[in-house]
């Protein structure tokens, strides 16, 4: 569970032409995407009915999360206006999480983590575990290396990304301003985790002339 920036979120307009396929959210439709009958856990796409579920979980997880306004989800999520998903973890068919995921700037490049909760408890790894499955099936599918997201520095979620296998490979410090004139309100650790083995790592958009930006105050491209 991360602070993020989401003004940019309206910035995310590209792909507008992909064909989601069982990802989709803005058909109506429910698709199970992951299941583990042992620990009694599934992953699904969400529909405009799990829009009150969002909003509780948003809220529950208020300290460490920005807040979503309600037109995002209506249109690009649920109206399908851009290629906004959410996928909803539940665990003995209560939802325990969910992710917002946008596909990034197009194949053999990273996805973004736009907004995450998830519940704090024994489970939560498991929880984790499962939704970055879905998003690895994504990113099979449409050719993404993997995901980024950024997390506040202070918060106790950077354990979390840990533990799920992200790496922390920059921090955008406070009060550097980012390329489209943001300036960070507190240092934000930035992280990344590669999930499609299918592509070589050669085309890994992340190298380290992108990382050094960062302690010039330029915003991440990727």
């Amino acid at each position: 569970m991360c602070q993020f920036v989401f003004k940019f979120l309206a910035w995310e307009i590209i792909n507008e032409n992909m064909k989601l396929g069982k990802f989709d959210c803005s058909t109506g439709l429910i698709n199970v995407l992951y299941s583990d009958p042992i620990k009694n856990i599934s992953v699904r796409t969400s529909t405009i009915k799990d829009v009150l579920l969002i909003d509780k979980l948003q809220k529950e997880n208020s300290y460490a999360v920005g807040f979503i306004q309600k037109t995002i989800w209506d249109k690009y999520v649920f109206g399908g206006e851009r290629n906004f998903v959410v996928f909803i973890c539940e665990a003995n068919n209560d939802a325990v999480g969910y992710v917002l995921i946008t596909p990034g700037k197009g194949a053999y490049k990273y996805g973004k983590i736009q907004q995450i909760a998830v519940r704090n408890d024994a489970r939560r790894l498991y929880y984790g575990t499962a939704l970055l499955d879905v998003c690895r099936q994504f990113c099979e599918q449409f050719h993404r290396v993997g995901f980024t997201l950024r997390c506040r520095q202070d918060l106790e979620s950077n354990n979390f990304w840990k533990a799920l296998g992200f790496e922390n490979y920059a921090v955008w410090e406070k009060g550097k301003i980012n390329h489209v004139g943001f300036k960070a309100s507190d240092d934000i650790n930035l992280w990344k985790i590669e999930l499609n083995k299918n592509i070589i790592t050669l085309f890994d958009d992340i190298n380290e002339a992108d990382v050094q930006l960062f302690s010039k105050g330029a915003w991440e491209k990727i």
